[in-house]
């Protein structure tokens, strides 16, 4: 009688914080609580991973997003621009960690991308490390199920996408805190640890300020708690409005950024569309894991006209059998039911019931939702194994070799971007592939082959307002201006505000030298997107044309608040000077040009001005410092300095 009341009593002293009994049991197969973590588990998990990736370190940059992000960022130049870095958003995401961590790449190798990649590739092997550990807490320290979760994470192919993409930045990043998070999570319910608690809240804010998808924590909490078979008491709900609270925050700045950036809602689709879109996501996110073939950085929508192919009105009818699992598993060992609610809630975001960008699916977006599945994997294999290490390396070794020469192979379609377009013509063939890859033939200035595929890509979308205004841009190179007219009234006629085409079509008219019309588009453009850089260039240009060098200065100053180092401008800015023949006046920034970049064309224009000034001496020695480097000094200028 004495032992049994003791052993009430030690029950009854249990904070209800802390009760296990009731809230962590845990689903069959997965006790194994004093299981010792073989030393070699965790170094060979990344060391396969960072043999898949190894060569991505010699990567470069890729024309989809990178030139927003990286090579055309004026803010990553200097931590001077910090406070603009912190605040201002990227594509109409706001990431502040994301960009400051790019910002310090910047710093250490400027527009090489070794360390850009070396970045994404660390952040990706600690974040193997998170999942190794969340899984390990999830499943009551099962070192099979930890591994193979961890390991399918680190190598599968379809995660390719976010580690040796540099704009992808945003995804290894808010995935760490966002792991780290979860962890804290978990321990809290197990342990009732305050300090997780508050551990958890903090992550997942440093997760929201590294990417918004981080937003949908909250709604994950709640696959930990079924798993954990917590009951939905008010108490579980009310420690989870912190969470919310930063979750709704984060929310509302992605709507308004998303849609300054116009990068929501398809009025092209009807409703039934939307939604068999959402389940067709749900359900080739799992076949790829199980088949990881035929990848490529873009997968389309099927054209507003187009018949939907049947894997789309298969896809409701999947999602049910994924219900009726769940259901199931409820009633056994959750370990299906956590996986797959874990899988779903963490793609509510990306499933394009409500429409987002121009892609019905992407690699991308199965980072963190995999780990659910891959997490029921694990469990399948420790259970056919029985708990056995080396009896599940019978799956476990070959399913490794597969994935690996998959991903390696995948990752190298991410050097450049003739690789990644070419792979992805070849393997799912869309207007966006084909318009990139036209973009490289057209910096190549091979204008045949750029025109070419712009006419396939137009072909595979006619509303692509993008592809009718980059040909034009080619037709513009060509001294094409009745085709160049033409593509860019094509794409305002399908999007009116779409500011890069008012842009060129002012520049085509400045080069027919019909300035009036040329300043009214570029006005129209700057009205649109006030830091658009090329409308100032191109207005403060046609300004110059017409002599209205003090408005062609305001644009030229203008410009430089974007693009700070651009010495060509303050050389434009010391010409505009000239013109109005203050010599004086535009030797400051003629002076700042050479102090940034002495070349040639800026000691003779810096020459012009001594020359304005009377100061022969002074513009012989700069013209003669333009010969010097190669540059062939006017005739009549060069004998009136008495240059021979």
């Amino acid at each position: 009688m004495s032992s049994k009341k003791k052993a009430t009593k030690r029950v009854h002293s249990t904070p209800a914080s802390k009760k296990p009994e009731k809230h962590t049991t845990q689903a069959k197969g997965l006790g194994q609580k004093n299981l010792k973590v073989p030393v070699w588990i965790m170094p060979a998990i990344l060391l396969v991973t960072a043999i898949v990736y190894a060569q991505n370190l010699s990567a470069g940059f890729v024309n989809l997003d990178d030139d927003e992000y990286v090579r055309n960022n004026y803010l990553l130049k200097s931590f001077s621009n910090l406070k603009l870095l912190l605040t201002t958003p990227v594509q109409g995401n706001y990431h502040p960690l994301t960009m400051l961590s790019l910002a310090i790449n910047y710093q250490i190798s400027g527009l090489n991308a070794w360390s850009y990649h070396l970045f994404n590739f660390v952040f990706h092997l600690i974040n193997c490390y998170l999942v190794f550990r969340l899984a390990f807490l999830l499943s009551n320290r099962n070192v099979i199920i930890s591994f193979v979760t961890a390991l399918l994470f680190g190598i599968h192919p379809m995660h390719v996408e976010s580690v040796a993409w540099v704009s992808e930045r945003k995804d290894v990043l808010y995935s760490l805190f966002f792991l780290a998070g979860l962890i804290s999570f978990t321990k809290y319910i197990d342990t009732g640890s305050r300090n997780q608690y508050l551990s958890s809240i903090l992550f997942l804010l440093l997760s929201i300020l590294s990417k918004p998808a981080a937003v949908i924590f909250p709604l994950a909490l709640f696959s930990i708690d079924l798993l954990r078979k917590r009951k939905l008491t008010l108490k579980l709900f009310i420690e989870k409005i912190p969470f919310f609270a930063l979750a709704l925050a984060g929310g509302i700045l992605t709507i308004v950024g998303q849609k300054a950036a116009g990068a929501t809602g398809t009025a092209n689709f009807s409703l039934l569309r939307k939604a068999l879109f959402g389940f067709y996501g749900i359900m080739m996110y799992i076949v790829k894991m199980i088949a990881p073939f035929n990848l490529a950085v873009f997968y389309r929508y099927p054209a507003a006209n187009e018949n939907l192919s049947f894997e789309y009105y298969i896809a409701p009818l999947f999602f049910v059998l994924l219900i009726g699992i769940v259901y199931y598993s409820l009633k056994r060992d959750r370990v299906f039911a956590f996986g797959i609610v874990f899988y779903v809630i963490n793609l509510l975001l990306v499933l394009q019931f409500l429409p987002v960008g121009s892609a019905v699916i992407a690699e991308r977006y199965t980072y963190i939702p995999y780990i659910g599945l891959f997490f029921i994997v694990g469990w399948l294999i420790a259970k056919y194994a029985n708990n056995s290490i080396q009896k599940s390396f019978t799956i476990i070794v070959p399913v490794t070799v597969l994935f690996a020469v998959l991903t390696w192979k995948q990752v190298s379609m991410w050097q450049t971007s003739t690789k990644l377009w070419d792979n992805a013509i070849k393997n799912q063939p869309s207007y966006k592939a084909y318009a990139n890859r036209a973009l490289i033939y057209r910096e190549e200035q091979n204008f045949d082959r750029a025109i070419e595929y712009y006419n396939e890509a137009i072909k595979l979308n006619i509303m692509d307002y993008e592809g009718y205004a980059n040909r034009g841009n080619v037709y513009f190179y060509l001294n094409k201006p009745e085709q160049a007219f033409n593509d860019y009234r094509r794409a305002l006629s399908l999007k009116p505000d779409y500011y890069p085409a008012l842009d060129n079509m002012g520049a085509e008219f400045a080069m027919q030298g019909k300035y009036d019309s040329a300043l009214k588009y570029s006005s129209q453009a700057i009205l649109i997107k006030p830091d658009y850089k090329p409308a100032y260039s191109n207005r403060a240009l046609t300004y110059m044309k017409l002599n209205r060098n003090e408005e062609a200065i305001k644009d030229w100053q203008k410009f430089l608040e974007y693009e700070p180092e651009a010495a060509d401008v303050y050389n434009m800015i010391g010409t505009c000077y000239q013109a109005m023949g203050k010599y004086q006046e535009s030797l400051v920034p003629i002076n700042k040009a050479i102090q940034m970049n002495p070349v040639a064309d800026f000691y003779l224009n810096r020459s012009y001005s001594y020359n304005g000034l009377k100061n022969t001496e002074a513009a012989k020695q700069d013209a003669l410092k333009a010969k010097q480097l190669g540059l062939q000094i006017p005739a009549d200028y060069a004998k009136s300095l008495g240059i021979q």
